[in-house]
């Protein structure tokens, strides 16, 4: 088959959909990948053709980092600032992506994936990363990060966000739908996920709710293949003391690095704790930096976790995932979105504290979160227990005639 993957969002959102494509190349299927025009790097280095869709990813991130360091409402208004520039290109450039595919597999901020799938009559099934975008009664809806709300409560918000939704997505979505000649849809959030979602995740990490109102195909969480070894200097850098703290926070942008930087390494130092800070999008550790702090690009994150005392970040799907295969203790410092639920999940099973919310962090919050992992040995005991089952527990990816079934 000729397979097209539709991804749109951050290196959290491509970089699993590179995986994919690898496990369906390896199966003899012909895939491009249409996605963010800046994941072409990424795209070439793993052999496959990114035919471009929706706007470069990372400059948007950079415009917007005060507002996604502000909060869970300033990242909400930048989430909406990014719908209104990448939808256009979206409906613009992937009927003619996908012209010549036999089915289309979306992901992350993809919209126009089911509508151009309907143009063409070809399959179209959403892959989502997190539970929270599946309607239940056991979380708030995904506009709602972190809530932490009853059930009944629960019920009732997505009983008005689903209608707002598709009224306010929609109205805009159908207007992209009648310049391709198709008709107007109606429920827009159930359309966007697709007759059947496809949810990639750890069952022992984020279940498909019980109650979970539409139909979903599970498969194992999206690992990337194992990467290159670990740079010599950072290895030499593990080797040189006690297992350090790692504080990254992946593709989440800072207006204010230096600041932040000179902040987590107070936080470090009162902490009495060594540590590798990943650069990341936000360009944290620039200048001199003490010798118990060690700056680092992107690594392969599944060599490194194996080899720290926690993992601090923003709580990504792939990082929280990759950090409980590890078996590190974790510290989540939400931004928005999905992060709120993903560091409610890694506290309800034992192996993190409460989250820091990224607004709040400051250099003595952040050293409090650090001795409250580094000084209980439970908290380090059931995160090495999460991890030996999560990687008992592993499946193979399924064929494509499955994830389509």
């Amino acid at each position: 088959m000729r397979i097209a993957l539709a991804v749109d969002g951050t290196r959290g959102d491509v970089h699993p959909m590179l995986a994919l494509a690898d496990h369906l190349r390896n199966g003899g299927h012909h895939v491009v990948i249409c996605g963010p025009p800046d994941a072409e790097d990424d795209c070439r280095d793993r052999g496959f053709e990114l035919r471009p869709m929706g706007v470069a990813v990372r400059q948007f991130m950079d415009q917007e980092a005060e507002g996604i360091a502000r909060g869970r409402l300033g990242f909400a208004l930048a989430g909406q600032r990014y719908f209104n520039a990448t939808l256009a290109r979206q409906f613009e450039r992937l009927p003619d992506a996908t012209s010549d595919v036999d089915a289309i597999f979306g992901a992350g901020l993809c919209f126009a994936g089911g509508s151009a799938a309907e143009l063409h009559g070809i399959p179209y099934r959403l892959i989502t990363y997190c539970p929270v975008l599946l309607p239940s009664s056991e979380h708030a809806p995904f506009i709602v990060p972190g809530a932490n709300t009853p059930r009944w409560l629960n019920r009732l918000l997505w009983s008005c966000v689903v209608p707002v939704f598709s009224s306010m997505v929609g109205l805009r979505i159908n207007q992209h739908r009648r310049r391709l000649g198709l008709p107007r849809r109606g429920d827009f959030y159930r359309s966007l996920l697709s007759d059947r979602p496809i949810l990639s995740a750890n069952p022992l990490l984020a279940p498909v709710p019980k109650d979970c109102a539409v139909p979903v195909t599970t498969i194992p969480y999206l690992h990337a293949p194992p990467g290159p070894a670990l740079p010599e200097k950072l290895d030499a850098f593990l080797n040189a003391g006690s297992p350090p703290v790692y504080i990254g926070f992946g593709s989440m942008t800072d207006p204010e690095p230096g600041k932040t930087t000179r902040g987590i390494v107070e936080a470090v130092e009162a902490a009495g704790c060594r540590a590798v800070l990943s650069a990341g999008w936000a360009g944290l550790g620039e200048g001199p930096l003490p010798e118990t702090v060690f700056r680092t690009g992107p690594v392969d994150h599944a060599r490194l976790f194996r080899r720290v005392a926690a993992v601090v970040h923003h709580g990504g799907a792939g990082t929280t995932t990759t950090s409980a295969r590890a078996g590190a203790p974790q510290i989540i410092v939400p931004h928005g979105v999905d992060q709120y639920y993903w560091g409610e999940r890694v506290q309800a099973l034992g192996v993190a504290p409460p989250t820091l919310a990224r607004h709040r962090m400051n250099p003595e919050r952040l050293a409090g979160a650090l001795r409250a992992v580094l000084d209980n040995e439970m908290v380090a005991e059931r995160a090495c227990e999460l991890g030996v089952r999560i990687r008992q527990d592993e499946t193979p990816l399924p064929d494509v005639q499955t994830l389509l079934a």
